[in-house]
Formats: structure tokens, C-alpha cells, sequence
């Protein structure tokens, strides 16, 4: 008896070792991409005392059912004359041993005083959560500050305190947070300058703050002055966003059939709202506005000499389109419309060989057309025929 069960057995037992590896496999591959860090800061100047308050929150985000993380990594570094020097941040350290003292879903927000004459300071961190994963990648973030932060014990008759703040977002977009000191004792008058000629200006009363956008565009070197200083708050390159997420992008395409010529663009559902107008060299111009997760058709009725130029935000190639007639139309092609007039509705053909090939869709249009654009994080489009 015991010469035939042992052949089984011996399966058996190598079958079971299969499937243990490969739920073992599964098990510590499912969950990783889920989990990773988020670090952010922000900063004040106490001018009482003459320092900078930075103010550190570090988001944690796990699969459902790991609650708790520790930090195997919290490195605070901060710049002062050109010099790096460490620093601790309450709150947030390294946990010893197998303790997971912190909440996956609260945040962790600890604060930090740094010389008033610190130029930079950052924070990188890394967790282990108590399913036992370890965060591979290190998270950071990091601050530079516009001026010294100078202790003020009695402010100067007639003066402004004017200060700078400026923050990029993942669109490229540079927000300008300019500042002029409850304590000052008139108004700051400040001036915001990028390239290819932008220009803004605001006064700011004592006590507030107000706010100019400088667009992707004109960011490549921002430069902060106020009437009242001698010396630039802040003249340089903004830092870029960290931990930025590109949006879906939209793609869109063009064919000639034998009445007209139809363009197509079809927004992904984790994309942003595109706006495409199409303007055709007779006849009324067409405006498609595709918000995430639609397709939308513009289509013009066909003529010999018919072209339709596109024209999006950041389109690098605005080459007008032309109508070609394709090979298999067996009718002569349309006349020229009259002007002012003719640019075709937005629904397709209905009769004929170009309706069943309409009716094909997105993925007629892209079989037999060419790609039209493609908008990418900072919203640059890309155009080829």
C-alpha cells in the first residue's frame, strides 16, 4: 500500500508548492503599487525672532486594511551661505524597531524653526507600513525662500515689507504670492515679470496679500521687484512641481470621404478639457470643447481647393488641413460653397459609401486618417500630418 501512495504524495507535494509560490507571488506583488509617500511645506517668517517657520505634512497612502507606517527615513536639510546643515523636524523622525506609531489616513505635520538667513531647506522621507512593505523610492519636497527673514523691532517711518512666494503647479503655471508685512506702514507696490514680455503690478496695503498667475509660457524666469528695495525679492527659475501626475491625452484625427472632411477628437476619461477650433478657408469655423471622457466630430463640406486650419492652446504645427478627394468616389466633387457660408454640421454623412465608413467611428478615423495633436502635462500640443 505505502509503494502506491507515494507516486501521489510526491505529486501532491509539488503541486501544492506551485500554487503556495505563486499566491506567494501574487501576494507581495498586488499591494506595491499602492502604496508611496506625499511630502509638502510651507513657511512664515517670524519676524520677532528672526526666523523662518517651515511647517512639513507628510501624507501616507496604502491598500484597504494596512492602518499604520513608521518612518525608516526623515532626512531635513537646510542651506545656509551656500553650507547644507541637518535638521529636525518634531514629529517626524525614524521609529525604531517594529513600532508603527502613525495613521495611514491622517496626516503627519510637524514644524521646524531655520535661521532667517536659510536659503532652502528640504525634507526626504521613507516608510515601511505594517503589512511590511517598504516604500522603494524616496519622497521629498522642498522650499526656497525669496529673502532673508530679517527680526524687525521697530519698522522704518513709511515703509513697505514686501515678500514673495513662488509656487509651480504640475501644469507649469507659477502662482506669485506677494506679501507686504502687517507691520509695514505703507503700501507695497510690486511688479511681476516673466518672459516673452509678461508684465503685471499690484499694491499691496500692510497686513495682506494678493496673488498673480504668471502662465507656463512666460515662466521660464520670473523676477519679483517692489518699489521701495533696491534689489530684486526674487529673481530666478521657479523650482518645478514634484510628484505630478500627467494627465490622460487627447488625440484626434482627420479623413477626406467623398463629401467631406471630417475631424475627430476623443479625450481620454483621465484627461482635461481641450478646446479645438477649426477654421476652414470658406465658410463658418467650427469650436469643439471635448471635456475628459468624450469624442466629439467637426465635419465641413467638401469643395476642390477646401482647407481647414486648426488652432489649439500651445499647438506647435497650425497647418491648415486640405480636402483630398479619395480614389473610389464615383461622382465629380463638390463645388466651392458660397461665401460666407457652407462649413458642414456636426453630424456625418448619411447616404453612400462615406456614411458606412463614417459609421466606423474613432477607430475608422485613425485607421485612415492622420494624428492631429497630442496634449501633454503642460498643455503643449503636437501636430503631424
Amino acid at each position: 500500500m505505502n509503494r502506491l501512495k507515494s507516486p501521489y504524495r510526491h505529486v501532491m507535494a509539488v503541486t501544492a508548492s506551485a500554487l503556495i509560490g505563486i499566491a506567494g507571488a501574487l501576494t507581495l506583488a498586488s499591494p506595491a503599487s499602492a502604496h508611496h509617500s506625499e511630502v509638502k511645506v510651507t513657511a512664515q517668517c517670524d519676524t520677532a525672532a528672526g526666523e523662518w517657520v517651515t511647517t512639513w505634512t507628510v501624507n501616507s497612502y496604502a491598500p484597504e486594511g494596512v492602518n499604520n507606517y513608521q518612518f525608516t527615513k526623515a532626512e531635513a536639510t537646510s542651506v545656509v551661505n551656500g553650507n547644507a546643515t541637518p535638521f529636525t523636524i518634531d514629529g517626524i523622525a525614524v521609529s525604531e524597531g517594529d513600532t508603527y506609531p502613525h495613521s495611514v489616513s491622517e496626516p503627519v505635520v510637524g514644524k521646524a524653526r531655520l535661521s532667517g538667513d536659510a536659503t532652502e531647506a528640504s525634507l526626504t522621507v521613507k516608510a515601511r507600513w505594517d503589512n511590511g512593505y517598504n516604500e522603494k523610492d524616496d519622497s521629498s519636497a522642498s522650499i526656497k525662500f525669496s529673502e532673508s527673514c530679517d527680526k524687525v523691532v521697530t519698522a522704518p517711518p513709511a515703509a513697505a515689507n514686501p515678500k514673495a512666494t513662488v509656487t509651480a503647479d504640475c501644469e507649469g503655471d507659477v502662482a506669485v504670492k506677494l506679501e507686504n508685512g502687517a507691520e509695514a506702514t505703507k503700501d507695497a507696490a510690486f511688479t511681476v515679470t516673466g518672459t516673452d514680455g509678461f508684465t503685471k503690478t499690484a499694491t499691496v496695503a500692510a497686513g495682506k496679500d494678493t496673488t498673480i498667475t504668471v502662465p507656463a509660457r512666460n515662466a521660464a524666469k520670473i523676477t519679483v521687484t517692489e518699489a521701495g528695495q533696491k534689489a530684486p525679492i526674487f529673481d530666478d527659475k521657479p523650482a518645478e512641481a514634484k510628484d505630478c501626475v500627467e494627465p490622460g491625452e487627447p488625440i484626434g484625427s482627420y479623413q477626406s470621404t467623398c463629401d467631406a472632411l471630417i475631424f475627430q477628437i476623443e479625450n481620454p476619461k483621465d484627461g482635461k478639457t481641450v478646446t479645438v477650433t477649426l477654421t476652414p478657408n470658406k465658410g463658418d469655423a467650427q469650436t469643439l470643447v471635448v471635456k475628459p471622457g468624450e469624442t466629439k466630430t467637426a465635419t465641413f463640406k467638401a469643395f476642390e481647393g477646401l482647407t481647414v486650419a486648426p488652432r489649439a492652446d500651445g499647438l506647435d504645427d497650425a497647418s491648415p488641413v486640405a480636402w483630398k478627394k479619395p480614389t473610389k468616389c464615383t461622382r465629380s466633387s463638390p463645388s466651392a460653397p458660397p461665401e460666407g457660408g457652407g462649413a458642414g454640421g456636426p453630424t456625418l454623412p448619411k447616404t453612400g459609401a462615406p456614411a458606412g465608413l463614417i459609421a466606423g467611428g474613432a477607430a475608422a478615423l485613425l485607421a485612415a486618417g492622420a494624428v492631429l495633436f497630442v496634449v501633454a502635462r503642460r498643455r503643449r500640443v503636437r501636430f503631424t500630418a
